[in-house]
């Protein structure tokens, strides 16, 4: 993903202070995912830039109606991760496609596949995938 110039971190900003959610800044600028915006408007990266910081805990709690793709963060669709998740080859014991090939095909970012796969995110679907890790090869003794 490309890194934002400084002015346009600065409307990042301005934005979010209007109360704009980072998915709807992101959807202003498709070009840049919600996690890179998200990064600048916290001051994670970019912190001598210009323009208000927004506070961490901006939003408080769980809200159980805006879960998976009700979500004003959602960065995929529950069709989308429920294909990531079903990706997982029982036989081999590893995902079929690589993270960062999925964050490629879906336009986000591989944090994203990466956090949907450990189960930090979408834990509603309650899918059996989510959490799984690679089954580690075992080594054949001569």
């Amino acid at each position: 993903m490309p890194k934002p110039p400084g002015t346009l971190v600065v409307k990042w900003r301005d934005l979010a202070e209007e109360g704009y959610l980072y998915a709807e800044i992101s959807r202003m600028y498709p070009e840049y995912s919600v996690d890179q915006i998200r990064h600048y408007c916290l001051g994670h990266t970019g912190r001598h830039l210009p323009g208000p910081i927004q506070r961490v805990d901006r939003w408080y709690g769980s809200n159980v109606w805006l879960r998976g793709s009700n979500s004003p963060h959602a960065e995929l669709t529950e069709v989308q991760a429920r294909k990531v998740l079903d990706d997982w080859d029982e036989e081999v014991g590893r995902w079929g496609t690589p993270g960062a090939e999925w964050a490629r095909r879906l336009k986000v970012s591989p944090s994203t596949i990466y956090m949907l796969r450990r189960g930090e995110t979408w834990q509603h679907l309650e899918h059996p995938n989510q959490g799984r890790k690679r089954r580690k090869r075992s080594r054949k003794r001569k």
